[in-house]
């Protein structure tokens, strides 16, 4: 946590919360700038009743109402459980109920990309070769075949490949490093034999391209650089569009949606394969990153073919106690 970094009249409560947090895996960058936004809010406000009272819960939501659903809800509830926190040292704290929580639409359900998908994907991205004489660049494409094979095979957040660095990926060993990603949590993943053979290729390019100390960005652009997210997922996007899997205008299936993939292919596997799912669960949510198993449970939900698996397994289970039908 970065010292001093509250300056109004809840400015120890508001370091206290955050070191909670924190010990929790549960503080972020946009958990911190909320907090610091709303602290400037209790110094502009002064507090008159002394502590966090119904009016001043109004006034910080109110500027939310033009934003989207999860927004408001995001907003809510960690003023929420700022709140509670704070009723516990000063009285007359008063905490935003039901009649104040947003209402917010349903997630969009990932899409779940066949193998022939993940192909067509994977030949776009090399096709991008084709676009050099327009924007020349002798290193895009293979960074993005690299990048799109690894989201599909690892299930990592696009996130944490631009954040590797050369000393993150251990071709030797074939594990990646990932260091302080969401909740601030650091993981190894191991890598697929033919993924490892793939990024061995990538990285001979990568060095030639630009300066190769450790600490540098493993997947780079032609200058050298590492790429932002929202310029590989804008790529990534037009590749998808050459694909025919998404329109040029409107939505369609979207990067991290390989992870999603990822995940339901693994415990897809696991149903088929007769093991334990609910035991191998925790091994799965530990690999992807995840704060707690109940954000891994979600991807049961996702495909009608995990629900068939499930309801296959049940019958094999079950066999000899379901009614078979016949008179007895």
């Amino acid at each position: 946590m970065i010292a001093n970094q509250f300056s109004g009249p809840l400015a120890s409560e508001f370091e206290d919360f955050v070191a909670t947090l924190e010990a929790g895996a549960s503080a972020n960058r946009t958990t911190l700038t909320q907090l610091r936004a709303l602290d400037r809010f209790t110094k502009q406000s002064e507090l008159p009743s002394g502590t966090i009272d119904e009016p001043l819960v109004r006034a910080w939501l109110a500027p939310c109402e033009s934003r989207g659903p999860n927004t408001r809800r995001a907003r809510y509830y960690l003023l929420r459980r700022f709140c509670r926190f704070l009723a516990r040292r000063r009285a007359g704290t008063f905490v935003p109920g039901e009649s104040l929580r947003p209402r917010g639409r349903p997630p969009r359900p990932p899409h779940i990309y066949s193998r022939e998908e993940v192909r067509l994907l994977l030949d776009g991205a090399l096709s991008l070769r084709d676009w050099e004489k327009w924007h020349p660049c002798p290193i895009r494409s293979n960074t993005m075949h690299a990048v799109i094979l690894l989201l599909a095979t690892s299930g990592l957040r696009i996130s944490e490949a631009l954040h590797l660095t050369l000393q993150d990926v251990d071709l030797q060993s074939g594990v990646l490093s990932i260091r302080q990603s969401k909740f601030r949590k650091s993981r190894l993943v191991p890598l697929s034999p033919g993924t490892a053979d793939v990024l061995r290729s990538y990285r001979k390019l990568r060095v030639a391209m630009a300066h190769a100390d450790p600490a540098e960005a493993f997947f780079v652009s032609g200058l050298g650089k590492a790429y932002s997210t929202g310029c590989v997922q804008g790529m990534f996007r037009d590749i998808a569009i050459n694909a025919g899997l998404r329109r040029p205008t409107g939505r369609g299936p979207r990067l991290h949606d390989l992870r999603a993939t990822f995940a339901v292919t693994r415990l897809l596997q696991w149903y088929r394969d007769g093991d334990d799912v609910m035991a191998r669960l925790p091994l799965l949510s530990t690999y992807l990153g995840h704060a707690c198993v109940s954000d891994t449970e979600v991807y049961l939900r996702i495909t009608t073919a995990l629900l068939q698996e499930a309801n296959t397994r049940f019958h094999a289970f079950a066999q000899d106690i379901l009614p078979s039908g016949r008179e007895s």
